[in-house]
Formats: C-alpha cells, structure tokens, sequence
C-alpha cells in the first residue's frame, strides 16, 4: 500500500488521489462552507450586512483555482 495515497469512500469507487490532492480538495470545500455561511440567511432578527472587499474575495477565488489546478493536474498526470 502507498503512504501517499489517500483512502476514503472514493478509493472504493476507483478513485484514488495523492494525499496532498485529497488535502486541497477539503481545503477548497471548507473555503466554500466558509462563503457560504457567510453569504447564507441570518434569519429575520438578525438584519446585518456582510462585506468581503473585492479583494478578498478575488483572492479566495484564485485560491480555489490554484488548488482545483493542482488536483487536476495530480489526477491527469497519474498513470493509467
């Protein structure tokens, strides 16, 4: 068995990503739950506005990118 693969639910699947791929997957989820919960519903109460500079918020989604990049990268690149 490899060290630096990960195994989870998907590997059963026939899926098999580099631990480091697997770990910019669950980086770039939690950047999305993270916007998300910030972009969601506060409920009726608590009426407050939420600003993220546009800067922020393009460097989230460079972020992003750059992680999606480099797992499509770890999967193309991997032998058949």
């Amino acid at each position: 068995m490899q060290k630096d693969v990960c195994r989870s639910r998907a590997a059963f699947a026939g899926v098999l990503l580099p631990d480091f791929a697997h770990h910019k997957l669950m980086l770039a989820r939690d950047q999305l739950l993270l916007l998300s919960q910030l972009a969601g519903s506060r409920g009726e109460e608590q009426e407050v506005e939420f600003r993220i500079a546009p800067d922020a918020l393009a460097e989230l989604f460079d972020r992003q990118a750059q992680y999606l990049d480099e797992v499509l990268d770890s999967v193309l690149d991997a032998p058949p």
